[in-house]
Protein backbone atom coordinates (compact mmCIF):
# COMPACT_ATOMS: atom_id res chain seq x y z
CA UNK A 1 0.00 0.00 0.00
CA UNK A 2 1.28 3.47 -1.10
CA UNK A 3 1.33 6.37 1.32
CA UNK A 4 1.61 10.04 1.05
CA UNK A 5 5.37 11.23 2.15
CA UNK A 6 5.50 14.31 4.22
CA UNK A 7 8.08 16.52 2.25
CA UNK A 8 9.92 19.19 4.47
CA UNK A 9 10.91 22.19 2.35
CA UNK A 10 12.27 25.74 3.05
CA UNK A 11 9.23 28.47 3.94
CA UNK A 12 9.57 31.31 1.50
CA UNK A 13 10.44 34.65 2.78
CA UNK A 14 6.77 35.86 1.68
CA UNK A 15 4.80 32.96 3.41
CA UNK A 16 6.67 33.22 6.26
CA UNK A 17 5.97 37.35 6.37
CA UNK A 18 2.33 36.39 5.60
CA UNK A 19 2.11 33.75 8.60
CA UNK A 20 3.23 35.96 10.86
CA UNK A 21 0.79 39.08 9.63
CA UNK A 22 -1.89 36.52 10.36
CA UNK A 23 -0.37 35.29 13.56
CA UNK A 24 0.60 38.93 15.48
CA UNK A 25 -3.42 39.18 15.06
CA UNK A 26 -5.04 35.89 15.89
CA UNK A 27 -6.18 35.49 19.34
CA UNK A 28 -8.36 31.73 19.29
CA UNK A 29 -9.96 29.75 22.15
CA UNK A 30 -6.74 27.89 23.78
CA UNK A 31 -4.11 29.29 22.43
CA UNK A 32 -2.75 33.22 21.97
CA UNK A 33 -1.04 32.89 19.02
CA UNK A 34 -0.41 36.57 19.15
CA UNK A 35 1.38 35.71 22.67
CA UNK A 36 3.31 33.41 20.92
CA UNK A 37 4.19 35.92 18.17
CA UNK A 38 5.46 38.21 20.88
CA UNK A 39 7.37 35.86 22.54
CA UNK A 40 9.39 34.58 19.22
CA UNK A 41 9.52 37.95 17.60
CA UNK A 42 10.46 40.62 20.69
CA UNK A 43 10.86 43.99 18.36
CA UNK A 44 7.32 43.13 17.60
CA UNK A 45 6.36 43.72 21.40
CA UNK A 46 6.25 47.32 21.51
CA UNK A 47 3.36 48.06 18.41
CA UNK A 48 0.35 49.89 19.22
CA UNK A 49 -2.30 47.09 18.26
CA UNK A 50 -4.27 50.86 17.63
CA UNK A 51 -1.94 51.27 14.72
CA UNK A 52 -3.12 51.10 11.04
CA UNK A 53 -2.81 47.18 9.70
CA UNK A 54 -0.85 48.68 7.13
CA UNK A 55 1.90 50.45 9.50
CA UNK A 56 2.24 47.10 11.56
CA UNK A 57 2.49 44.82 8.09
CA UNK A 58 5.29 47.02 6.98
CA UNK A 59 6.84 46.65 10.51
CA UNK A 60 6.28 42.90 10.60
CA UNK A 61 8.04 43.24 6.79
CA UNK A 62 11.38 44.47 8.27
CA UNK A 63 11.62 42.52 11.45
CA UNK A 64 10.77 38.75 9.67
CA UNK A 65 13.35 39.95 6.62
CA UNK A 66 15.93 40.67 8.43
CA UNK A 67 16.11 37.17 10.39
CA UNK A 68 14.99 35.13 7.61
CA UNK A 69 18.03 36.70 5.59
CA UNK A 70 20.08 36.11 8.76
CA UNK A 71 18.55 32.32 9.21
CA UNK A 72 17.99 31.06 5.73
CA UNK A 73 21.04 28.32 6.17
CA UNK A 74 19.92 27.17 8.92
CA UNK A 75 15.80 27.20 7.78
CA UNK A 76 17.40 24.93 4.77
CA UNK A 77 19.46 22.42 6.62
CA UNK A 78 16.45 22.00 9.66
CA UNK A 79 14.13 20.88 6.52
CA UNK A 80 16.89 18.31 5.49
CA UNK A 81 17.51 17.15 9.36
CA UNK A 82 13.24 17.15 9.27
CA UNK A 83 13.31 14.79 6.17
CA UNK A 84 16.04 12.73 7.55
CA UNK A 85 14.22 12.20 10.81
CA UNK A 86 10.69 11.35 9.64
CA UNK A 87 11.77 9.24 7.21
CA UNK A 88 12.11 6.39 9.53
CA UNK A 89 8.36 6.72 10.45
CA UNK A 90 6.17 7.83 7.57
CA UNK A 91 4.99 4.73 5.88
CA UNK A 92 4.52 2.73 9.15
CA UNK A 93 2.75 5.78 10.97
CA UNK A 94 0.40 6.44 8.38
CA UNK A 95 -0.65 2.11 8.10
CA UNK A 96 -1.34 2.47 11.49
CA UNK A 97 -3.39 5.37 11.32
CA UNK A 98 -5.17 4.24 8.55
CA UNK A 99 -6.08 1.02 9.98
CA UNK A 100 -6.92 2.76 13.17
CA UNK A 101 -9.31 5.42 11.29
CA UNK A 102 -11.04 3.00 9.08
CA UNK A 103 -9.68 5.30 6.17
CA UNK A 104 -6.88 5.86 3.18
CA UNK A 105 -5.72 8.68 2.31
CA UNK A 106 -7.46 10.27 -0.64
CA UNK A 107 -5.72 8.85 -4.04
CA UNK A 108 -4.76 11.82 -5.06
CA UNK A 109 -2.34 12.92 -2.07
CA UNK A 110 0.95 11.81 -2.75
CA UNK A 111 3.20 14.44 -0.69
CA UNK A 112 2.09 16.17 2.51
CA UNK A 113 4.20 19.55 2.54
CA UNK A 114 5.55 20.64 5.14
CA UNK A 115 7.14 24.25 5.57
CA UNK A 116 10.08 25.27 7.93
CA UNK A 117 10.47 28.85 8.88
CA UNK A 118 10.61 31.18 11.45
CA UNK A 119 7.22 31.09 13.40
CA UNK A 120 5.64 30.74 16.81
CA UNK A 121 2.55 28.36 16.61
CA UNK A 122 2.63 25.44 13.30
CA UNK A 123 -0.94 26.09 11.64
CA UNK A 124 -1.92 23.20 9.47
CA UNK A 125 -4.30 23.80 6.23
CA UNK A 126 -6.65 21.24 5.87
CA UNK A 127 -7.65 21.85 2.12
CA UNK A 128 -3.87 21.49 0.89
CA UNK A 129 -2.56 18.54 3.52
CA UNK A 130 0.04 20.96 4.13
CA UNK A 131 1.13 22.30 7.31
CA UNK A 132 4.35 24.51 8.77
CA UNK A 133 6.97 24.21 11.58
CA UNK A 134 9.66 26.21 12.89
CA UNK A 135 13.59 25.54 12.91
CA UNK A 136 15.10 24.28 15.94
CA UNK A 137 12.81 21.85 17.35
CA UNK A 138 13.84 18.54 19.29
CA UNK A 139 13.87 15.25 17.46
CA UNK A 140 10.97 14.57 19.42
CA UNK A 141 8.67 17.44 19.21
CA UNK A 142 9.02 17.60 15.11
CA UNK A 143 8.08 13.85 15.04
CA UNK A 144 5.15 14.72 17.15
CA UNK A 145 4.32 17.60 15.53
CA UNK A 146 4.41 15.90 12.48
CA UNK A 147 2.18 13.22 13.88
CA UNK A 148 -0.13 15.40 15.35
CA UNK A 149 -1.01 17.55 12.38
CA UNK A 150 -1.73 14.98 9.68
CA UNK A 151 -3.83 13.13 11.87
CA UNK A 152 -6.12 16.01 11.59
CA UNK A 153 -6.11 15.60 7.93
CA UNK A 154 -7.29 11.88 7.79
CA UNK A 155 -9.66 12.71 11.11
CA UNK A 156 -11.26 15.07 8.75
CA UNK A 157 -11.51 12.97 5.85
CA UNK A 158 -13.16 10.32 7.96
CA UNK A 159 -15.21 12.80 9.84
CA UNK A 160 -16.66 13.86 6.42
CA UNK A 161 -17.92 10.53 5.81
CA UNK A 162 -19.77 9.76 8.93
CA UNK A 163 -21.18 13.54 9.54
CA UNK A 164 -21.07 15.44 5.62
CA UNK A 165 -23.67 17.47 6.65
CA UNK A 166 -21.10 19.18 8.81
CA UNK A 167 -19.91 23.03 7.51
CA UNK A 168 -16.40 23.44 6.54
CA UNK A 169 -15.89 26.13 8.93
CA UNK A 170 -16.61 24.38 11.67
CA UNK A 171 -13.29 22.43 10.89
CA UNK A 172 -11.84 24.99 12.67
CA UNK A 173 -11.82 27.20 15.40
CA UNK A 174 -13.72 28.14 17.63
CA UNK A 175 -16.02 25.44 17.07
CA UNK A 176 -17.05 22.50 18.73
CA UNK A 177 -15.90 20.18 15.79
CA UNK A 178 -12.48 21.66 16.00
CA UNK A 179 -11.95 21.67 19.90
CA UNK A 180 -13.20 17.36 19.22
CA UNK A 181 -9.55 17.27 16.64
CA UNK A 182 -7.44 19.01 18.87
CA UNK A 183 -8.73 17.39 22.18
CA UNK A 184 -8.86 13.63 20.60
CA UNK A 185 -4.80 13.50 19.83
CA UNK A 186 -4.04 12.88 23.42
CA UNK A 187 -5.97 9.60 23.60
CA UNK A 188 -5.51 8.32 19.62
CA UNK A 189 -1.48 9.04 20.46
CA UNK A 190 -1.04 7.75 23.96
CA UNK A 191 -2.68 4.71 23.31
CA UNK A 192 -1.70 1.56 21.40
CA UNK A 193 -0.57 0.95 18.80
CA UNK A 194 1.04 4.08 18.25
CA UNK A 195 2.88 4.57 22.21
CA UNK A 196 4.66 1.18 20.76
CA UNK A 197 6.05 3.57 17.65
CA UNK A 198 6.76 6.58 18.79
CA UNK A 199 8.32 7.52 22.36
CA UNK A 200 6.63 11.11 23.43
CA UNK A 201 3.64 11.86 25.05
CA UNK A 202 1.26 13.77 22.94
CA UNK A 203 -0.39 16.31 24.89
CA UNK A 204 -2.97 18.80 23.53
CA UNK A 205 -3.62 22.61 23.97
CA UNK A 206 -2.79 22.80 27.66
CA UNK A 207 -6.76 24.79 28.38
CA UNK A 208 -8.14 21.46 27.21
CA UNK A 209 -7.13 20.12 30.51
CA UNK A 210 -8.21 22.70 32.94
CA UNK A 211 -11.66 21.86 31.93
CA UNK A 212 -13.55 19.44 34.14
CA UNK A 213 -16.87 17.87 34.55
CA UNK A 214 -18.01 18.13 37.78
CA UNK A 215 -15.37 17.04 39.80
CA UNK A 216 -13.91 14.91 36.70
CA UNK A 217 -11.65 15.88 34.12
CA UNK A 218 -12.46 15.83 30.70
CA UNK A 219 -9.65 14.77 28.84
CA UNK A 220 -9.97 11.97 31.34
CA UNK A 221 -12.73 11.15 30.39
CA UNK A 222 -12.65 11.26 26.94
CA UNK A 223 -9.88 8.98 27.23
CA UNK A 224 -11.97 6.27 28.79
CA UNK A 225 -14.11 6.80 26.10
CA UNK A 226 -11.01 5.44 23.85
CA UNK A 227 -9.70 2.86 25.67
CA UNK A 228 -12.88 1.06 24.80
CA UNK A 229 -12.90 -1.94 22.78
CA UNK A 230 -15.71 -0.10 20.70
CA UNK A 231 -15.60 0.35 17.10
CA UNK A 232 -13.86 3.88 16.14
CA UNK A 233 -16.87 4.69 14.69
CA UNK A 234 -18.31 4.16 17.77
CA UNK A 235 -15.55 6.49 19.87
CA UNK A 236 -15.97 9.35 17.94
CA UNK A 237 -20.15 9.65 17.98
CA UNK A 238 -19.75 8.99 21.88
CA UNK A 239 -16.69 11.34 22.17
CA UNK A 240 -18.87 13.96 20.11
CA UNK A 241 -21.76 13.45 21.71
CA UNK A 242 -19.55 14.08 25.24
CA UNK A 243 -18.01 17.29 24.09
CA UNK A 244 -20.92 18.83 23.06
CA UNK A 245 -22.87 18.02 25.54
CA UNK A 246 -20.07 19.28 27.90
CA UNK A 247 -19.20 22.61 25.94
CA UNK A 248 -23.45 23.29 25.58
CA UNK A 249 -23.96 22.80 29.53
CA UNK A 250 -20.94 25.03 30.04
CA UNK A 251 -21.80 27.91 27.70
CA UNK A 252 -25.32 27.68 29.20
CA UNK A 253 -23.87 28.55 32.78
CA UNK A 254 -21.79 30.86 31.57
CA UNK A 255 -25.41 33.03 29.58
CA UNK A 256 -27.01 32.92 32.98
Amino acid sequence: MDFPKIEFTPMTLEENIEIIKWAFFEENEGLSVHNYTIQYFPELAGIDLNSKKEEVYEIIRDVVTKDYEKYKEKIENESKRYNKLWSKYNDEYFYMLSDFLGISFPKNIKKIDAHVGLIPTFPRYLDSFSFSVSTNLEDWKLIEVAAHETLHFLWFEKWKIMYPETPRRHFDSPFNEWKYSEMVTDPILNNKPFTELFKFTEKSYDSFYELYDDDESVMNNLRNIYSTNDSIEEKIEKGYKYIGDYFNKTNTKHKR
